[in-house]
């Protein structure tokens, strides 16, 4: 047997006798392991206390409240004809720029209009080619002024008809843009899939809520008015045998008056009245007591609901 290996054995047989002998020998590992694990911890620290719980993210169920508008019908396009647009149509786009662009991208196009301070980012400079959204072919254009421009002042056109969207872009490209790029077959025919531009549509009407309540309510207030009389004869026809079913039978009053005022199905014969009301006694306005009413009931309660409707 070696020395060395007479030492071990010595230190094995000692720490048998004094365990406390084992821990002295592992304590200084013990200490490295934990130094080291602790600068870790340390230079990692902004990593492992940043907040990793994802932010909130918005209410996407949420609608605008929309305003009133009247329907309208937008005409078709021939939007393969905008490669080689009309002088007639470039000038109804030169008095839709005036109106509607002039102010923020200035008269000369340079995006320097009174209404130009303060934007950020700035409106286009449209002589200048390099740097633009959505590019410079008529395609282009008008898709930004059909969707606008996110995180920018420039606003959707969408309320302008296709035509006029057309004519603005073709009087921007002729009046500022220096050897504007042509559009493609391809591209212009993208655009026209994409927009529906050569089929036309017809816009129905849009009404805010507050209003559409309005005028529902208007729309049905002889019946709902009628309905309301109807409740109160009953409620005063204490000792009629037909009220105190109806009373018995019926949880929600209006409700079930009003399936009798939406339909004439019921009064052809009892039958159709015993089957509307079964079929539908939950939905309706009535509760589980009309599945015990007997046959003579049954009659009563339909000559009392003829009575009123």
């Amino acid at each position: 047997m070696s020395i060395f290996e007479k030492s071990i054995k010595e230190k094995i047989e000692d720490a048998k006798k004094n365990p406390a002998t084992i821990f002295a020998l592992i304590y200084p590992y013990l200490l490295v392991i934990g130094l080291v694990i602790g600068l870790f911890y340390v230079t990692k620290f902004d990593i492992i206390s940043r907040q990793t719980v994802p932010p909130a993210l918005p209410d996407t169920t949420a609608t605008a409240e929309i305003t009133m508008q009247p329907a309208k019908t937008i005409p078709p396009v021939d939007v393969m004809s905008m490669k080689s647009p009309s002088q007639e149509l470039i000038d109804k786009g030169k008095q839709l720029f005036s109106a509607n662009c002039s102010s923020c991208h200035g008269t000369d196009g340079k995006g320097d209009g009174p209404a130009s301070t303060g934007l950020n980012p700035p409106p286009r400079n449209y002589t200048i080619n390099t740097g633009w959204k959505n590019g410079e072919k008529v395609s282009d254009i008008y898709k930004t002024l059909q969707e606008g421009i996110p995180g920018s002042a420039m606003a959707s056109y969408e309320y302008l008809n296709p035509k006029d969207k057309f004519a603005l872009a073709e009087y921007i490209r002729s009046a500022f843009i220096k050897n504007p790029p042509q559009d493609t077959d391809d591209d212009l025919f993208n655009l026209d899939l994409n927009y529906n531009l050569s089929a036309g549509k017809v816009v129905p009407a849009k009404i805010p809520i507050k209003y559409a309540e309005q005028f529902i309510i208007q729309e049905h207030s002889d019946k709902y008015q009628k309905i309301v009389n109807i409740i109160n004869a009953i409620n005063n026809d204490t000792n009629n045998e037909g009220a105190l079913i109806f009373k018995n039978v019926v949880k929600n009053k209006v409700s079930a008056l009003a399936m009798f005022s939406n339909s004439n199905v019921w009064k052809q014969s009892e039958r159709n009245f015993i089957d509307m009301i079964i079929h539908e006694a939950n939905q309706d306005g009535f509760n589980d007591n009309v599945f015990n009413l007997t046959g003579s009931q049954w009659d009563t309660f339909y000559k009392y609901m003829n009575k009123y409707l």
